[in-house]
């Protein structure tokens, strides 16, 4: 089995693409056309499937959010793991978003439960809990050689309220990435690059440089660029000159670039617009 770090690299080098293609599949933003005559949740599988047929040989990576299939209860959940075995069939990797965090025992389940599945590759988590709340998901990650991608810097606008308060010499986001650096070090890949990634936001460009600083074996997992603003060319300094150190969560942007029956066209071409955006980065 190839350590996840090293394994996302080699995906994204040989389709030449930093993107990871974001599942959240908000219903009301739905094509009328996939919905017709369909339950919400069999149109949310439909437009997914479609989705990922017309996109998967330009990307490496998709992150489907599990919220917007956990409101939908035990038959969201069915095609929640149903959508994760079609993009593994695909041979995308799977990051699953679900932001998990929490201690001992229950720590213990939700690493379970995410981290020994084949169809899931990888797993945000909450660092709030501290190392305690870390340990059991980088125990089961590395068994299993999973990723794991810590909130460090959120993309929203108000995440700065805590995120952003000084704790002594740094900003509390700061102490977070210091921290990231140190419980990932010794889960290294053959690529250099940690098991344990970081959730760093597009929205905040100073930020990325120092991140890149304080965190040089994290792979940077960038939400916010498109439907919240983010720039490509922002976003160029949270690689290394090889291309290395990102992926760039893209979902609205992509998954909704039409309401018309070529959505799934329409989605592939925002994709590859996309990845032409990034181009420079594997021209460092």
């Amino acid at each position: 089995m190839t350590h996840f770090s090293d394994l996302l690299i080699q995906k994204t080098k040989e389709k030449k693409t930093p993107i990871c293609l974001g599942l959240d599949p908000h219903f009301n933003m739905l094509p009328d056309c996939i919905k017709k005559g369909k339950t919400e949740i069999q149109a949310i599988k439909d437009f997914l499937f479609e989705i990922i047929e017309a996109t998967h040989d330009k990307v490496a990576i998709c992150k489907p959010n599990i919220a917007f299939f956990e409101e939908w209860g035990a038959e969201g959940l069915k095609v929640f793991e149903e959508v994760c075995e079609k993009a593994k069939e695909k041979e995308l990797l799977v990051l699953v978003d679900a932001k998990r965090g929490d201690i001992g025992s229950t720590c213990e389940a939700y690493a379970r439960a995410f981290l020994t599945y084949p169809i899931y590759d990888a797993l945000t988590i909450n660092p709030y809990f501290g190392e305690d709340g870390i340990k059991p998901f980088l125990k089961y990650a590395s068994k299993n050689n999973k990723g794991l991608f810590c909130l460090v810097k959120t993309s929203n606008p108000t995440g700065g309220e805590f995120q952003d308060l000084m704790a002594g010499e740094y900003l509390v986001h700061e102490h977070v990435a210091h921290a990231v650096s140190r419980w990932g070090a010794d889960y290294l890949g053959e690529s250099k690059f940690s098991l344990l990634g970081a959730v760093v936001g597009a929205t905040y460009i100073d930020d990325i440089h120092i991140l890149r600083q304080d965190m040089p074996s994290q792979i940077f997992l960038i939400p916010g660029y498109g439907a919240q603003g983010g720039k490509a060319k922002d976003l160029f300094a949270a690689f290394y000159k090889d291309g290395k150190g990102a992926i760039i969560n893209s979902s609205r942007k992509i998954l909704f670039a039409s309401k018309e029956k070529d959505f799934a066209a329409k989605a592939r071409e925002e994709l590859i617009a996309s990845n032409e955006e990034f181009l420079p980065i594997w021209k460092k």
